[in-house]
């Protein structure tokens, strides 16, 4: 099928909103997650000492999740 060549050249290209929708509500999620773990760990009481590493782990692998997140969102967009 050829390809309608009397639109604007410089049109931006349709977005899949399906997929970002479903991408933005994920980051979305994520962030909550790193919300509540950071939380969880700045309380003193309800957190033992032993506990308190494993969930700044969490919490520096939940960002690192949401940063290949964020950049395969701009690649979709950018297709």
């Amino acid at each position: 099928m050829p390809l309608d060549r009397t639109g604007p050249q410089e049109q931006t290209p349709t977005m899949d909103t399906g997929n970002s929708a479903e991408l933005s509500s994920i980051a979305a999620q994520m962030a909550d997650l790193v919300r509540r773990v950071v939380a969880l760990t700045e309380q003193g009481d309800g957190v033992r000492a032993g506990e308190r590493p494993a969930l700044l782990e969490v919490e520096r692998h939940l960002r690192g999740a949401m940063r290949e997140l964020e950049r395969s969102r701009r690649a979709t967009l950018g297709d």
